[in-house]
């Protein structure tokens, strides 16, 4: 038998575009997941592009590298009951992804999940945010990223878990605040916030409805594509880009806490990000913090000096704590 994707026994976590046919999506870290009591199942992907997290109750059972084409992936599972959890490694860089649901060859059937946790937490980034490199071999990845990002084990999903937190990864490598890295201008026609009201990035006609999941927090952590490489944008316009952006966040939920999240790396960016904050304060938007996070040292960098898991780890402790000063949670 065949489990359609819009099936209300699979929980979708992240930006999703689901009818009986499919359920496409492109931001990192996007999940599926459900129970199931079957000795084996396939899940059907029409894909290519990117790779996938399986866990199995908890444990990583397998990683799933797509191939172009509707193909299934087979899961041997046991006896029992069992909570599978599909997470995306990748970002929206490498494309979208289509799951056309579960195949359960020798029978079985979807359980009840349980229910969602209780907090929410969207992240808007960019490669730091997703991952990027971060399970890479060494500085230099030699133009080779898809196998080595794995957006289950960023900073923010790292810090979303350690909170009891469902997460949203709003990011895309290599895009800023006003300026996209290697932008030959001071600013840039599409940086991220042109894409934030999306469902699907590569998809201007799926506009994401924002009644659908409102978070208890969004974390910016923009600016380092900005700063990175001349000509960076100035102090003004910088800054009144991250003011665009946190209106469009108040337009889409209200107001509520937002982070603007910095690492040691940049400390121009840094000082924009704390100006940023305080202007937000003298216009009598008290919900606006600033955090500042150390980044990780060069042995603890993996492809083009981003962070390995372990650097994310460090970084993702640093930000609970923070987040936790500052939510009381």
């Amino acid at each position: 038998m065949t489990i359609a994707p819009n099936d209300p026994l699979i929980r979708y976590t992240g930006r999703v575009q689901v009818d009986s046919s499919a359920a496409l999506y492109d931001w990192a870290d996007t999940r599926i997941e459900f129970v199931v009591q079957a000795p084996q199942l396939e899940l059907l992907f029409n894909d290519g592009k990117n790779d996938y997290n399986v866990f199995v109750d908890g444990q990583l059972s397998k990683i799933i590298s797509t191939t172009n084409g509707t193909t299934a992936y087979p899961i041997t599972l046991g006896a029992g009951e069992h909570r599978v959890l599909v997470t995306k490694r990748t970002s929206p860089n490498f494309g979208s992804g289509r799951f056309l649901g579960v195949r359960l060859p020798q029978g079985g059937q979807l359980k009840e999940l349980g229910p969602r946790p209780s907090r929410k937490i969207e992240f808007i980034g960019d490669s730091y945010t997703v991952g990027y490199g971060n399970e890479g071999p060494a500085l230099d990845c030699r133009g080779v990223y898809r196998p080595y990002e794995n957006s289950y084990l960023s900073f923010a999903t790292i810090a979303a878990r350690a909170l009891s937190a469902e997460s949203h990864s709003i990011a895309i490598s290599g895009f800023g605040a006003v300026r996209n890295y290697g932008d030959s201008n001071t600013t840039s026609a599409t940086p991220m916030p042109f894409y934030y009201g999306r469902t699907v990035m590569e998809r201007s006609d799926l506009n994401w409805n924002f009644q659908s999941w409102k978070p208890d927090l969004v974390v910016i952590k923009l600016g380092t594509n900005d700063h990175s490489t001349e000509p960076q944008p100035s102090a003004d316009v910088f800054i009144r880009g991250i003011h665009g952006l946190i209106t469009q966040v108040n337009n889409a939920y209200g107001y509520l806490p937002i982070i603007l999240l910095a690492d040691s790396s940049l400390p121009q960016l840094v000082s924009r990000m704390q100006t940023a904050m305080q202007q937000q304060r003298n216009m009598g938007n008290d919900q606006v913090h600033f955090v500042q996070v150390t980044h990780p040292p060069q042995s603890q960098l993996g492809c083009d000096w981003h962070p390995l898991v372990v650097g994310h780890q460090s970084m993702a402790t640093e930000l609970v704590s923070s987040i936790k000063q500052i939510l009381n949670w």
